[in-house]
Formats: structure tokens, C-alpha cells, sequence
């Protein structure tokens, strides 16, 4: 079972490296590096205004740990056709788990050490935690959290629940009862009692395991729907084969398209507006970018910093809205319209104008609310219509018409 593991692993590896190459290119790097930056100059600004313990500095630092060691799933890498070629080897799954489990625990175990480190000296002056304290904080999160994997697994052979409450449920509130209890007493208990519980239910799951009562089609769709999430985050940057995005009626923005008259010359113009609105995936990037857009440039009280974020998000929501024109060109039925290249790319680009200007239009309130009406706001405003322009009148245009020119959809 070891040497299947470590060939499902091995192809798995393979295949997130290919999503993760094309994700990290120079432009998520580069936004990844300005909002790390503006985060990290935004929380150095809060620091300093901290003078003494908050009444609220014990519960930020439990909730906010408790929060990350939600993050990450067993990876079990089930394939649908396990539940027919491995019933056999039922009772050997055990070690098959484990290999997962410790391949499933390496990045909240990171993420929860870089919270904790980052943690450090709000929980320092904002709740007189000391170094020692808040580190056996984040041990006793890391052991959380590979307590939750354990419960994970327990679900698989049937173990759902405990006294007739959830099992998961149990757990996280038992968890928060105690790290509140540990946070204002001694920070040991809440350490010692995720790694007794952790080792307790280890034991539990390994003979569970060597009975052989696993539920097969749970593991097998826990997994796929995993991978799914997965796959759906890839699918914001690449295109992932197997992943469609849902599409919602949203009748109550049909005012949005009273605009548009019905007729031919309009024909892509409605088509791509009405496709926005209806696609989760679009429609949710950018009121997801919109959003983190405006909290940041509400927080930050550095010129260059609010500059070049309002230029990048502008340039962010453009540059991925451009996907969405290929995926519309390489339906099939829309080949049939008797539509130039050129009215599509004109529909395609005042659709985004319209978006963009709306994401711009939303970033004033933040900027005039940090600079006031000032030159600062007046500059940064300028600049992201400037990002507009470019991106609607001169790079998106020459993009759209090569990709329709080299005839690839």
C-alpha cells in the first residue's frame, strides 16, 4: 500500500505543478508581492498605535488560530475505480491513510507556524501573551489540527459522531472552550490536551482501520470533491479540463440589460453582458477583487502603496476578463452568428469598460475616505483610469484580434 501511495503521489505532484507553474507567473507574483507589502506596512501602522493589553487581544489570537487550523483537508487521492480493485485489501488501508494523513498535514502545519510567527507581536502588545505562550499556542493549533485529520479519517470508516452531535462539530467546540480557558490561564492546557486527544484518536482510527469497515464511495467523493475545490481555484488563472463554471439566472439585475436595444448590430453586446452576470466564476472574481481592492486602499495611508494598488487590481480584473472572451469564442453555436471580428471585439471591450469603470467608481469612495480631496486622490484616480484606457483601447484590443486572427478557437 506505501509503494501505491507514493505512485498516486508522484502523479498528483506532477499534476498540481503543471496548474501551479502557470499560476505563478509574473503577474499574480507581482500582485502576491504589492498586497504582502500592503498588508505588512498596514499591520506595522496598527502595531504602533498599540500602547497597552486590549480586552480583545486574547480572543483575536485564539479566533484567528482557530480559523487556520480549519484550512486544509485529508488528501487521500481515492480513484473511483478503488472501490472495486482494492476491497480486497480493505484491512491494509491503514498505512496507505497514514502516508496521507502526513502528506495532508506539511502545509496548514507551515501555514499555522507563519501565523503564529506573525502573530507574535500583536499577541506580545495587544494581550501581554509572552514568546514562550504564544509558541505553545501554535503547537497546540498544529496538534488541532492533526487531531481534525484524524476525525476526518474516523468519518471514513463510519464515525461520524459522538453523544448524537456531529464529531467534527465536537471537536472545534470542545477545542475553542479549551484554548479560551488555556489563553487566560496557562497556555500548556490547551497544548496538552490537543496532543493527548490527537494520540487518543490515532489509536482509535489505526484499530477502526484494521477491522476493515471502510465506506468506500465516501472516501472516493470526499476526495473528488477535494480536488474539485481544488481545481476550481486553478480554474480562476487556466483552463482545467473536467471544471465548468455554474451559471445563475440573476433575474434581479435583468435592469442591467434594459440598455442594450435587441438587435443584430447589438447581438454580442448582449450575449457577453448577460454571460458576466450569469457566470459564478467571472462575476465572482471581480467582486471578489473589488472588494479586497477597496479594504486596502480604505487601510493604507501610503501614496505609492494605494498607487500602485489601485493600477494593479484595475489591471488584474482587465487582464482576467480576457479568458472569458475565449471561452465564449470556442463555443461552437456562437460561429453561426453572421458577426465581423471586429463588432466582437468591440462588444467584448465595451463590456469590460463598463466593469472596470464600475471597480473604479467603487475605489473612490476608499481613496477620497484615506486622502480627502486632495492631489494624493486626484493622482491615484487618474492613474487607474489611465490603467483603463490601456487595457481597453490598446492591449486588449490588439490580444483579442491576434487570438481570432491565428483562428484558435
Amino acid at each position: 500500500m506505501i509503494e501505491l501511495w507514493k505512485e498516486r503521489l508522484r502523479r498528483h505532484q506532477l499534476d498540481q505543478f503543471k496548474y501551479l507553474r502557470l499560476i505563478f507567473n509574473d503577474t499574480f507574483v507581482l500582485a502576491f508581492i504589492v498586497l504582502l507589502g500592503a498588508l505588512g506596512f498596514w499591520y506595522s501602522n496598527i502595531l504602533k498605535t498599540i500602547h497597552g493589553e486590549l480586552w480583545f487581544g486574547k480572543i483575536v489570537v485564539v479566533l484567528l488560530l482557530f480559523i487556520v487550523a480549519q484550512a486544509g483537508h485529508l488528501a487521500t487521492l481515492m480513484e473511483d475505480p478503488d472501490s472495486t480493485f482494492l476491497l480486497v485489501r480493505e484491512k491494509e488501508f491503514y498505512q496507505y491513510f497514514k502516508s496521507a494523513e502526513n502528506y495532508s498535514r506539511a502545509v496548514p502545519i507551515v501555514l499555522i507556524a507563519i501565523v503564529t510567527f506573525l502573530l507574535s507581536p500583536f499577541a506580545f502588545q495587544a494581550a501581554s501573551i509572552s514568546v514562550l505562550n504564544i509558541v505553545l499556542l501554535g503547537v497546540s493549533a498544529a496538534a488541532f489540527k492533526m487531531l481534525m485529520l484524524d476525525v476526518e479519517l474516523l468519518g471514513l470508516y463510519n464515525h461520524h459522531s459522538i453523544f448524537g452531535i456531529n464529531l467534527r462539530l465536537f471537536v472545534n467546540v470542545i477545542y475553542l472552550i479549551v484554548f479560551f480557558v488555556s489563553i487566560y490561564t496557562f497556555p500548556a492546557i490547551a497544548a496538552i490536551v490537543s496532543i493527548i486527544s490527537w494520540l487518543v484518536v490515532t489509536t482509535q482510527t489505526k484499530k477502526l482501520a484494521e477491522s476493515g469497515q471502510l465506506q468506500w464511495q465516501k472516501a472516493i467523493s470526499d476526495e473528488n470533491q477535494r480536488m474539485f475545490r481544488v481545481k476550481r481555484f486553478y480554474n480562476l488563472f487556466t483552463d482545467v479540463p473536467g471544471v465548468t463554471s455554474k451559471i445563475k439566472r440573476r433575474k434581479w439585475l435583468d435592469f442591467l440589460f434594459n440598455g442594450i436595444k435587441l438587435d443584430h448590430k447589438n447581438t454580442y453586446l448582449y450575449l457577453f453582458a448577460r454571460g458576466v452576470v450569469r457566470n459564478n466564476e467571472y462575476m465572482g472574481l471581480f467582486v471578489r477583487l473589488t472588494i479586497v481592492q477597496v479594504v486596502l486602499l480604505a487601510l493604507i495611508d501610503n501614496f505609492y502603496i494605494s498607487l500602485i494598488c489601485e493600477m494593479l487590481f484595475i489591471y488584474l480584473v482587465g487582464f482576467q476578463l480576457k479568458t472569458y472572451f475565449k471561452e465564449v469564442m470556442q463555443n461552437l453555436m456562437q460561429r453561426l452568428y453572421p458577426v465581423s471580428s471586429q463588432s466582437k471585439i468591440h462588444d467584448f471591450t465595451k463590456i469590460s469598460n463598463i466593469m472596470l469603470l464600475i471597480q473604479w467608481f467603487v475605489s473612490i469612495f476608499a481613496i477620497v475616505y484615506k486622502f480627502g480631496f486632495s492631489t494624493n486622490s486626484v493622482i491615484i484616480l487618474a492613474a487607474g483610469l489611465v490603467v483603463i484606457i490601456f487595457l481597453n483601447y490598446f492591449y486588449m484590443p490588439h490580444q483579442l484580434k491576434k487570438y481570432l486572427s491565428n483562428g484558435e478557437y
